[in-house]
């Protein structure tokens, strides 16, 4: 079974890139990492380090693309200099083929607000117009064609043996970025309407599909003007998780609209997929980035059912404390994707893993539930402590 780490080159970086693959074969008993070759912006804690915030003013990836590994007209990512010439991925990786550790390369997609910012023409919009400048839209062919190209590069430049992809969808607009201001209550219902987008693309690939994108839009709009003025976010859970169901049921144009974002999704994975194959690497696909359970995927426009034929795994991030949850979403995973292969993401961080014993017992639950890998999130983040606690539920795990 495959354990490893979620982790960022600029923690490896600073630590010591081989005193901390190390500390993960040896110390957390881990074979596998999941290295990061593309991120968004944050500002992020690390508490092992002298230097203990990290800042990323942008999204930006982790090595020099090579501009021919992209279509004419295609956005080519902003690197990170500091990491990128210190060729962290690359030194990385002939450290994990020289100990025999799995060389994953984590990678996020379209969540990228450099290159939103840069071309507006590719974000999201919802259904007021508003551009979501953080997350490229899966249907703009200008989007598709950048990550296509980015796929090609890291498989072309690191050969990873698998790529596990973040963030090939659509997003909704609670995004948590600095000072982000919601002061209204937001239910299920407005988030969940908020992760539509009507942009050109979406609207014309709808069109090819017979739905009247224009009508579901002002329909989407009239109703979370009505939702958000009535502040129905607010009221007891039975009406908050039966008002979503039921305009989906009451309006088959709706749904119709849902099952082309489900297709703009699926057809751009498999075209990553392919791309991937071509260099002998795995595609392993979050479905969810933005919410748990997994059930919550098609908020995203991901549909389990189809990913299953369109990647090699799929990697549903159970954060969650109980284990049981933890059982139930792997449980629904399989249900849906019709027994795909799966690895498993947990979170370490307070407070979802509450102590050794629980994050042995998730680990354990992903085990039994049949997951050939789990990914613990996140290595550079972690105290001292917790990093004890994945070598405890590591070696349960080989016990």
């Amino acid at each position: 079974m495959r354990k490893g780490f979620f982790a960022y080159p600029w923690d490896l970086q600073d630590e010591g890139i081989e005193t901390a693959l190390q500390t993960m074969r040896e110390r957390c008993a881990c074979n596998a990492i999941a290295l990061t070759s593309s991120y968004h912006s944050g500002r992020i804690f690390r508490p092992r380090l002298a230097s203990k915030i990290y800042m990323r003013p942008g999204a930006a990836v982790a090595f020099q693309p090579r501009a021919e590994n992209y279509e004419a007209g295609a956005p080519l990512p902003v690197a990170e200099p500091r990491v990128a010439e210190a060729h962290v991925l690359a030194r990385t990786r002939d450290w994990c083929e020289a100990h025999g550790m799995d060389f994953g390369l984590w990678t996020v997609g379209l969540h990228n607000s450099t290159l939103g910012s840069a071309h507006p023409e590719l974000v999201m919009r919802n259904c007021f117009g508003d551009p979501y400048e953080y997350i490229l839209c899966p249907s703009a062919p200008g989007a598709r064609a950048y990550l296509r190209g980015l796929i090609r590069d890291v498989c072309d430049q690191f050969r990873p043996q698998r790529i596990l992809l973040e963030t090939a969808a659509f997003l909704g607009m609670l995004h948590w970025v600095h000072h982000e201001k919601f002061p209204a209550t937001i239910g299920e219902t407005e988030l969940a309407l908020s992760f539509l987008c009507f942009c050109p693309a979406c609207l014309r690939r709808a069109a090819e599909m017979g739905v009247d994108g224009e009508a579901v839009r002002a329909q989407v709009a009239c109703w979370s003007e009505a939702f958000l003025s009535q502040e129905r976010g607010a009221l007891p859970c039975a009406f908050i998780m039966a008002d979503l169901p039921a305009l989906i049921f009451e309006s088959p144009e709706l749904y119709a609209y849902l099952q082309m974002r489900a297709e703009a999704t699926t057809t751009l994975i498999k075209e990553l997929w392919e791309i991937a194959s071509r260099f002998g690497s795995l595609l392993v696909v979050m479905p969810a980035a933005f919410g748990q359970p997994v059930a919550r995927a098609w908020r995203e426009g991901m549909s389990l059912r189809r990913l299953a034929d369109a990647c090699d795994a799929l990697l549903p991030l159970t954060y969650h404390s109980d284990p049981q949850q933890i059982a139930a979403d792997l449980a629904w995973t399989k249900m849906l994707s019709r027994n795909a292969p799966f690895d498993a993401g947990l979170s370490v961080g307070h407070p979802t893993a509450l102590s050794a014993d629980n994050l042995a017992a998730q680990a354990l639950a992903c085990q039994k539930e049949g997951a050939r890998g789990i990914y613990y999130y996140n290595y550079g983040m972690l105290t001292e402590g917790r990093l004890e606690w994945v070598g405890y539920a590591n070696r349960k795990l080989d016990s």
